[in-house]
């Protein structure tokens, strides 16, 4: 739990208490010569993805990049899976794992609102539109380095905080995840990531049409939502939620480099449907395609689309796969509220709504790009396997230091 706590706060923190579970973990299974791996329906399409991004970095003609940051990213998202899957058992295990997400998520948003009341001015940055946006000046990032990455982690806990609040029926607990997703949601507000935005009203939709337990108190909390909202609508936030209807709009230099980088990368999909470029190559190959940016000291990263970006680096068929294990993750955590007690019902439904939201986010951003979102979001989608009902566990005994 420690490691997840200290994704979002601090990387090589989490990174170092991860690594030591790994290796506990492996390490108890050999000294007790006993090697007990609980599968679960996403593995297959898990490890699919994992070979499949390994094979594009060995075509890749940026191998050296490609294997570092393969090592670096994928064997990070393999071992927080991996812990999870191996460690949840049941849903109290799980709820420790939000705890702690939660937990820090609280921290963040403090930190954010911290940056805001000093007035921090990120122009600089790059992030803002000067001349479609002249009044905006400050973008909460938090201790994520990006507001587009910060809203991208905040959209997944106000997922779980919301969902899970649904299933309490003791006033402090339900109270406190109301809170802290009302703190997040502000918080998001204050990115002025159009995109999250977007996705925070998806999945507002998609709990008031899946949840069937609704009440007075819940409308009472969507109003109390609501009004804070409608305050803290100041000019500069209309003027970016009303630019959303831009979608279309060329003015809107966000707007048309998303458009210019998708045309990019489906021509990169086309001239590499199989393979793709191999994982970690697009800001190399970008300026091959580049059509619209045209300046060597702006490096591309990523398509803005998280599928076509995966497609255009490891191929198709390993876009495919990540595709699945998502999915599927989102079948299992469906499935399994359905089928729990009403108690527990907002707890699968947190876990669907962080998926589904990071879903609709990611269609226009590739924000699981970073490395500790998508860490926390590797983590979600062990949960969701792990906690299914369906996971066997292979034993296999042997005797060390003896023959077979």
């Amino acid at each position: 739990m420690g490691g997840v706590f200290f994704l979002p706060l601090f990387l090589s923190a989490a990174v170092a208490l991860l690594a030591s579970s790994g290796v506990l973990w492996v390490g108890h299974m050999v000294w007790t010569a006993e090697f007990n791996v609980r599968r679960t329906p996403l593995d297959v399409w898990v490890a699919g993805f994992v070979l499949l991004a390994a094979v594009s970095v060995g075509q890749s003609n940026y191998a050296a990049e490609g294997w570092y940051n393969y090592f670096c990213l994928v064997g990070l998202y393999v071992l927080v899976y991996a812990l999870v899957t191996q460690s949840v058992s049941s849903r109290v295990d799980g709820e420790r794992i939000l705890l702690a997400i939660l937990a820090s998520a609280a921290i963040v948003c403090v930190w954010g609102l911290l940056q805001y009341n000093a007035g921090i001015d990120v122009t600089a940055e790059r992030w803002i539109d000067d001349a479609q946006f002249p009044g905006l000046k400050t973008r909460v990032f938090s201790t994520l380095g990006n507001p587009n990455v910060l809203a991208a982690f905040l959209v997944m806990v106000v997922g779980l905080a919301a969902g899970w609040s649904l299933g309490f029926q003791q006033r402090k607990q339900r109270l406190s995840l109301f809170m802290l997703s009302v703190l997040a949601i502000v918080c998001i507000l204050l990115t002025y990531s159009r995109g999250a935005w977007l996705a925070l009203g998806i999945m507002a939709l998609l709990m008031a049409a899946l949840w069937r337990h609704w009440n007075w108190k819940h409308f009472l909390a969507g109003s109390l939502i609501t009004a804070v909202l409608w305050v803290a609508a100041q000019e500069s936030f209309m003027t970016r939620l009303l630019s959303i209807r831009s979608m279309f709009n060329s003015a809107d230099s966000s707007v048309a480099l998303r458009w210019a980088l998708w045309e990019s990368t489906l021509a990169m999909i086309q001239e590499h449907p199989w393979l793709g470029l191999g994982w970690g190559s697009y800001r190399f190959v970008y300026p091959e395609y580049d059509f619209f940016v045209q300046n060597e000291s702006v490096i591309i990263y990523h398509g803005h689309n998280t599928l076509l970006s995966l497609a255009a680096e490891i191929g198709i068929p390993g876009m495919l796969c990540f595709a699945v294990v998502w999915g599927m993750a989102v079948v299992q955590a469906w499935m399994a509220m359905k089928n729990a007690a009403r108690s527990a019902k907002g707890f699968y439904l947190g876990i669907v709504l962080s998926l589904l939201g990071m879903a609709a986010f990611s269609l226009t951003d590739h924000v699981l790009f970073n490395i500790q979102v998508a860490a926390v979001f590797w983590a979600i989608v062990g949960l969701a396997a792990s906690l299914q009902g369906k996971s066997c566990v292979i034993k296999e005994r042997r005797e060390m230091g003896r023959g077979v």
